[in-house]
């Protein structure tokens, strides 16, 4: 006499039968309503009839599963009455981290100070991307508004890492504006000269040899840190370089800078006042 097993039996036996094979091992005998599905004579092969076995048992513990009590929803965070930034700015900061992060704490504060709110999309990277880093990470939860303590709440992983400090009194009235950035004092007379003067100066000394790689952190420096009514005519003048010229390759380089933080300046204008 054949005694009939459970669906969790069945299920088992499949599941062996799957991991040795069908040519190793015959699915097992069904039997009832499952034996009525699988019963079809094209599946007359073993494999053909263990895949139908596996898919009739399947629909069958699925059905079987009683659904959990509703989950109470979500209460969502404070309202923020600041509106996103817009959709260029939400890419500029993409792009800014991958290639410009020298940038990064310019495009926060521009952010904060335009009125503007971090778009939700950015909010779990930001949080994640400073986990580790008090100031940044205070301007991040400044840019994000409720969402950030919200997000925290249900991901505890975006919270801040266990090595990290707490933040201090000079740490907060640091948070507030832009970090310094190692210029050597020759260049450093550059940061407030007009853009024709200040480009022109890069783009003589890439030409003529006086700049060149070794050069290029300091003057990423200066390009980040002159003044923004001046990055147009700094563009200008770094685009004119000689294309035969061996700076030429580094002035492209910085030219784009010049370009990338001037737009971004421009997305992050005070709402309404482009």
């Amino acid at each position: 006499m054949t005694v009939e097993m459970s669906m969790e039996e069945l299920w088992a036996e499949l599941v062996t039968t799957a991991l040795l094979g069908t040519d190793r091992r015959d699915p097992p005998e069904l039997d009832g309503s499952i034996a009525e599905v699988v019963a079809d004579s094209v599946r007359s092969d073993p494999s053909s009839r263990m895949l139908a076995a596996v898919a009739a048992c399947t629909a069958v513990r699925r059905a079987g599963v009683r659904p959990a009590a509703p989950a109470d929803p979500l209460a969502p965070p404070e309202p923020d009455d600041r509106p996103p930034c817009v959709p260029a700015a939400v890419d500029r900061w993409q792009h800014i981290t991958r290639s410009w992060p020298v940038l990064e704490d310019e495009w926060m504060l521009s952010l904060i100070r335009g009125g503007w709110r971090l778009a939700p999309e950015l909010v779990p990277a930001a949080l994640q991307r400073h986990r580790r880093d008090p100031i940044r990470r205070a301007r991040v939860l400044a840019a994000a508004g409720s969402l950030a303590p919200w997000l925290i709440d249900h991901v505890p992983d975006l919270g801040p890492s266990t090595s990290a400090r707490t933040i201090t009194a000079l740490d907060t009235e640091a948070m507030a504006e832009l970090p310094e950035l190692p210029i050597p004092p020759d260049l450093a007379s550059l940061v407030d000269r007009t853009g024709a003067e200040s480009g022109g100066a890069i783009a003589v000394g890439l030409e003529d040899g006086t700049f060149g790689e070794a050069h290029r952190a300091v003057l990423v420096n200066l390009v980040a840190r002159c003044a923004p009514d001046a990055l147009a005519d700094v563009e200008d003048v770094l685009r004119a370089v000689d294309s035969r010229s061996p700076g030429h390759p580094l002035a492209a380089t910085l030219a784009d800078l010049a370009l990338t933080r001037r737009r971004m300046l421009d997305e992050l204008s005070a709402p309404g006042h482009p």
